[in-house]
């Protein structure tokens, strides 16, 4: 690995904040809000951005759309502070012709990295391998591999990526993280083991809690959970666990984070809990695009119950 890349890999450490996109009522992109979020971010300290496809709707925006919003938040996160780290992603489904595009217009925009998913059917490693190795050829971007279950090209349930696969991938130059999507302890164990020396790891599914199972065995990173809502509990969570101040990082996930997930989240779902909690600590308005709605006013005051009775003040003050 390079110089470049390789610095690269070492700065993808800590919380992870993934973009949540803001819509007004007329369902166009909330701009204003976007922006306002970014700095919220920005002034608790976080400093790894990255706009992906679930949290940040892709599914419910063109392709020109994305274009827009990966520019508009890599120009505003480096505006804030040209150290920070920006990843932008390629679209949900798309031809590995369009990744490419999308790799080169992270480039042109100042993204210092690509996050790539494949949501093609799965048939053989060799077609997964093609697919990063022809993007690493045709742009300079370093890559992300968004690590998620496949679509099973032979029917039945999803599959997990062979762990020879990623093996593979991880020699490639251009791939400096992995997000480890797969939400399954053993075989996140096996991906950390195979892949920590080579890539970070940001793990993704199940908060801090999740992380602290897979910190000691050398995950770098994690994607925010409670985060999203409240960025300074994620980086005091940081800022404790390296000084090792556990009664302070466990603090946050006992009386914030779990039970944040067991009143709200298993109720009503991740996506539509977090923009509800969004607006209940007044970042963005819950709106949502069409085919997601958001939760009705009745779910809503009972997310904005949850999150005003959780000490979130009184644990970043």
């Amino acid at each position: 690995m390079n110089n470049y890349y390789s610095k690269l890999k070492n700065k993808i450490n800590g919380p992870v904040f993934s973009i949540m996109t803001p819509f007004k009522e007329d369902e166009s992109i909330d701009f204003a809000s976007l922006e306002k979020y970014l700095e919220k971010i920005h002034e608790a300290g976080g400093n790894i951005f990255y706009v992906m496809g679930y949290n940040s709707r892709y599914s419910q925006l063109s392709w020109e759309e994305i274009k827009t919003l990966n520019q508009f938040v890599s120009k505003k996160v480096k505006e804030l502070d040209k150290n920070h780290i920006m990843i932008v992603a390629d679209p949900l489904h798309c031809s590995t012709k369009t990744s490419i595009e999308f790799a080169n217009h992270a480039e042109k925009i100042g993204a210092d990295m690509i996050s790539l998913i494949v949501r093609e059917r799965f048939y053989s490693e060799d077609q997964i391998f093609n697919h990063y190795n022809l993007i690493a050829q045709n742009s300079s971007t370093a890559i992300l591999i968004h690590e998620m279950p496949f679509l099973n090209g032979y029917g039945g349930p999803t599959v997990n990526w062979p762990i020879s696969l990623l093996d593979r991938l991880a020699d490639l130059e251009h791939v400096v993280a992995v997000k480890e999507d797969a939400k399954d302890d053993a075989y996140s164990k096996d991906v950390v083991a195979k892949l920590r020396d080579r890539v970070s790891i940001v793990i993704s599914g199940g908060g801090k809690r999740q992380w602290l199972r897979f910190a000691d065995i050398g995950c770098q990173a994690w994607l925010n959970g409670i985060g999203v809502f409240e960025p300074k509990l994620a980086t005091l969570f940081w800022q404790y666990y390296q000084n090792g101040n556990k009664d302070g990082y466990m603090k946050i996930i006992e009386e914030v984070e779990v039970p944040f997930f067991e009143r709200g989240v298993q109720k009503y779902s991740w996506h539509l809990t977090i923009k509800a909690a969004l607006e209940a600590r007044g970042i963005m308005k819950r709106k949502d695009r069409m085919p997601l709605q958001e939760l009705g006013e009745n779910e809503y005051k009972i997310v904005q119950k949850i999150i005003q009775e959780l000490p979130i003040d009184d644990i970043i003050k």
